[in-house]
Formats: structure tokens, C-alpha cells, sequence
């Protein structure tokens, strides 16, 4: 009985062995955790994306800019990331992770700082929010990941998942924060505790991220696909596109969602409160799918949770407000394993001999996504006169997601790309 139920789950890829190992790793590499958790919370990452809306207000008073000036920062501060995600990740593939975020963090904060300086000048508005992404990519996700899974193995997913519900949290607890201080006209305070905030990750980098080890770095590399194999696998692109997709639909709820739900007819206060169980989602989404992925098979659990976010696609579009707390809670868990899924994705398939720059990539690829797809739910919008045609579009992203999911191998089946 014991042999049929080991091949049976070699056959569904469940591991017979994990838990021993799993709480023996996290034992010695909480410390690890408790830094890659408040670094990616603290990064460019999240401290641009989740702060700007709150500063729109305060910064059309102070300069007379428009809704849409303000906003357009976003596309600068993603076209910076988009450009240098791939090379910080080759950088960290030869540096090391914590001398690189020693050096990132400052430099972030610095420039965060720099944005309580303006004076009305847009251009330097947009070039603050392009060298935040640049010089503080070296606070992403990229980099912690990296180092957590260079740690982590059995309970790799996880492990991840922990770090990434650092951003989760900064979505829930950062507005609250930012707005009770500045108000309207204290908008320089504002930028100036996002800088006392990107550094307090610091100190815990300093004390806790510490550069693997060279025997664990060379049997990584030992283990790793080269860079030029894995960029002319299907794999690797199949892993950049879907998730590609799947940013690009669930970042287009997450950004229309309040007004869609206004339309249909909810008051501003209520559609914000369902809106806001989206960071509820993404925190659980990271949490429960970093631990079932370490027992199932990804890829099929990637396209379980894309197609389930695809069915509250459906409901919102079907039940309207009713169903919109429903749907809000889906499209966040969806929205939270996937940052979770593509790390884990490219560790399992390509090992970390070039994880920083293959992730990087790939995460420069679900940027574009995270940028394009708001506006192209708005012109979808603008064309149609409603949120119809744009909700089903997003269905078919999420189900053609799910079905890129579902074509992935096994991961074994790259090991023949593997050196020996």
C-alpha cells in the first residue's frame, strides 16, 4: 500500500515527504522571512503603486495638474521597472542580493524625498517616479525572491508566498496611513514618511539578508538551465505571456472597480468598502497558494485559480452589485498567487543559476500587463459606453491564462537542459 500511494503521488507531482523538511527551513530562515517580507512591502514596488492615489487630490490643489497628469506617473514609474528588472536580475546573479539592496533602499528613499521638493514642474513629477522604479528596483520582488528561494526548497511556495504578502499589506495599511497625515495640503510630509519608510528595511537587510553561501550558490548553478536554453524554451514564454495576460486583466479590475460599481449603482463609500476586498484576497491568494503549491502540482493549481477568477468575472458581470464582494475576493486571490506562481514557476523550471535575470524578465513582462490593462478596460469603456465588453474581455484573459497553465510540462522535463 505505501508503494501505491508513493506512485500515486509521483503521478498527481504531491509530495510523500514535505513537512519535516518544510518546518526545519523555516526554523532557520525566519529571519530571512521577516526581512524579504518588509523589503518587498517597503519597495518601489509597493510604496508607488498603492501611495499615488492618495497624493491625487492634494497635488491637483497645490499644482492645478489634472487626474490624468498625476496618474500618467504610473506609466514612467512601469516603463522604469519594465527596463530594469532584467538587468538588475543579471546583476544579481553575479553580486549577490543584500549588497544590491544596500545599495537600492537609499537610493529609493532619496528619491521618494526628492518628490517633497517639487514645485509645480511635471517633468521632474515624471522623472522622480522613473529613477524611483530604476534606482529602486533593487527593492522588488526580484531581489527577495531570490533570496528566498536560494534558502528554501521544501517550503519554497510558502516561503514566497510570506514574502509576497509584504505588498498585500502595504495595499491594506499604507492609504489609511498617507491619509490621516496629509490631509490636503501636507502632501510633502506624505512623500517625506515614504521616504522614512523605504528605510526601514535596512537595518533588517543589514542584520538578516545574507548572501547564499558559496556551496549552496554553486550547486544552484549547478542545477540551473542556461540563460540562452531557457530563453528559446516554449516554457519560458508561455510562463512571460500568460502571466502577461493575467496582470493585464486583474489590474484592470483592480483600478475600475470603484467606478464600475458606482455605475451600477452603489454610493461611493459602499463600492469602496467592496473594492477594498480585493487586499484581502491578494494577502490569503499568497498565503494558501505558497502552501498548496508546495503539496500540488503549479501549473494545474495556476490555472484552477485563473479560472476561478475568470468565474467572478462572470458573476460580476451577470449578478451586478450583489455579486460584487463575491467577485472582488476572486479576482484578489487570483491577483496574489500569481506574483507568488511566477516565482515559484521559474525556480522549479529553470533552477536559480539565472533566476534574477529570468525572473526579471518575466517580471518585466507582467508589468506591461499591470500598465496596459486599466487603459485599455477605459478605452474599451469609452467605446462601448460601459463595463460589458470590457468585463467579458477580461474573462477571455483569464481563461486563456488558464489554459496556457494547463499546457505546461512537468517540471522533470527540463532537467535534460540542466548541466551535469
Amino acid at each position: 500500500m505505501a508503494a501505491i500511494r508513493t506512485r500515486r503521488a509521483a503521478e498527481f507531482n504531491v509530495s510523500t515527504d514535505i513537512r519535516p523538511g518544510a518546518r526545519a527551513e523555516l526554523a532557520s530562515g525566519w529571519p530571512l522571512l521577516v526581512a524579504a517580507t518588509v523589503g518587498s512591502g517597503t519597495g518601489a514596488s509597493s510604496l508607488i503603486f498603492y501611495s499615488l492615489g492618495v497624493f491625487v487630490a492634494p497635488l491637483q490643489s497645490a499644482f492645478g495638474w489634472s487626474r490624468g497628469d498625476i496618474t500618467s506617473a504610473m506609466i514612467y514609474s512601469s516603463a522604469g521597472l519594465v527596463l530594469a528588472a532584467p538587468v538588475l536580475g543579471w546583476l544579481i546573479d553575479r553580486a549577490g542580493e543584500r549588497r544590491i539592496a544596500l545599495t537600492s533602499i537609499p537610493c529609493f528613499a532619496a528619491v521618494l524625498y526628492a518628490l517633497s521638493l517639487l514645485e509645480g514642474n511635471l517633468a521632474g513629477f515624471y522623472a522622480c517616479f522613473f529613477l524611483a522604479a530604476v534606482l529602486g528596483c533593487g527593492t522588488t520582488p526580484i531581489l527577495y525572491t531570490r533570496a528566498v528561494a536560494s534558502h528554501f526548497d521544501r517550503a519554497r511556495g510558502l516561503a514566497l508566498g510570506i514574502t509576497l504578502a509584504g505588498p498585500g499589506t502595504a495595499a491594506i495599511l499604507l492609504p489609511p496611513l498617507l491619509v490621516s497625515l496629509i490631509g490636503t495640503d501636507a502632501w510633502r510630509q506624505g512623500f517625506r514618511l515614504l521616504a522614512l519608510i523605504a528605510l526601514a528595511s535596512w537595518p533588517l537587510v543589514w542584520c538578516w539578508l545574507r548572501s547564499t553561501p558559496a556551496s549552496a550558490a554553486a550547486q544552484a548553478a549547478a542545477e540551473g538551465v542556461d540563460r540562452r536554453t531557457a530563453l528559446r524554451s516554449p516554457v519560458y514564454w508561455t510562463l512571460a505571456v500568460s502571466f502577461a495576460l493575467v496582470a493585464m486583466a486583474a489590474s484592470a479590475l483592480v483600478v475600475h472597480m470603484v467606478p464600475m460599481l458606482k455605475d451600477a449603482g452603489l454610493d461611493a463609500a459602499h463600492a469602496a468598502r467592496v473594492a477594498s476586498v480585493i487586499g484581502v484576497g491578494i494577502i490569503l491568494g499568497r498565503l494558501l497558494i505558497g502552501w498548496i503549491i508546495d503539496r500540488l502540482f503549479a501549473p494545474r493549481v495556476a490555472a484552477t485559480i485563473f479560472a476561478v477568477a475568470a468565474c467572478g468575472c462572470v458573476l460580476l458581470a451577470q449578478g451586478g452589485p450583489d455579486e460584487a464582494p463575491i467577485a472582488a475576493f476572486l479576482i484578489g486571490f487570483a491577483l496574489g498567487a500569481e506574483v507568488d506562481l511566477m516565482a515559484y514557476l521559474t525556480s522549479r523550471y529553470f533552477g536559480l543559476r539565472h533566476y534574477g535575470f529570468l525572473y526579471g524578465t518575466v517580471y518585466s513582462c507582467f508589468w506591461i500587463g499591470i500598465a496596459s490593462g486599466p487603459a485599455l478596460a477605459g478605452w474599451l469603456f469609452d467605446a462601448a459606453g460601459g463595463y460589458t465588453i470590457a468585463l467579458w474581455s477580461i474573462v477571455g484573459l483569464f481563461a486563456t491564462g488558464s489554459l496556457a497553465a494547463l499546457s505546461l510540462p512537468r517540471f522533470e522535463a527540463l532537467k535534460h537542459a540542466r548541466p551535469a
